[in-house]
């Protein structure tokens, strides 16, 4: 039988004049959740000093509770359809960190400063 829902999902993607955007989400092996962005070309390339330039945002698997229950889900596997449905577009990204924010869900992100 197949699983009701898919454990990765893209919330945006563009490609325009050589430069592009993917953020996408998925369920952690372990029970946990990423949501990963990464940009590439040149506007990318002038404003972080690298590029493709990436961002990721992790929630562990002990600090997914309040984030279950506020969208009633039994498991990780089941958000990233969930979080495709409320959140598309190119800040989905940050969106989705502000509302981890708001239910009190710790998360870490990564990104690479830019070396000036």
């Amino acid at each position: 039988m197949r699983e009701l829902f898919d454990a990765r999902a893209v919330l945006f993607q563009s490609e325009d004049e050589g430069e592009s955007l993917c953020i996408e989400c998925a369920a952690t092996r372990e029970g946990g959740l990423a949501v990963l962005q990464e940009s590439d070309g040149p506007l990318t390339l002038w404003c972080f000093e690298e590029s493709p330039h990436r961002i990721e945002t992790e929630v562990a698997p002990e600090d997914m509770g309040a984030l279950l229950v506020h969208f009633r889900a039994d498991n990780a596997g089941m958000l990233p359809a969930m979080l495709r449905m409320r959140f598309t577009g190119h800040e989905s990204g940050q969106r989705i960190r502000r509302m981890l924010r708001g239910l009190q869900v710790p998360y870490r992100v990564y990104e690479n400063a830019p070396v000036r």
